[in-house]
């Protein structure tokens, strides 16, 4: 079995990993990101 070809260009490769990363940043920020966002701001009315 051959490696994948497309790791031979470092311009690719380094196109590749970028995808993949801001891939996995993004789907981090959707997952935890909007979950205070609707929930207004924090003011201390119980004192």
């Amino acid at each position: 079995m051959g490696k994948i070809h497309i790791f031979r260009s470092k311009t690719l490769r380094f196109l590749f990993y970028t995808a993949f990363y801001l891939s996995i940043l993004l789907a981090l920020l959707y997952l935890y990101g909007f979950k205070d966002s609707f929930t207004g701001s924090f003011i201390y009315n119980d004192f």
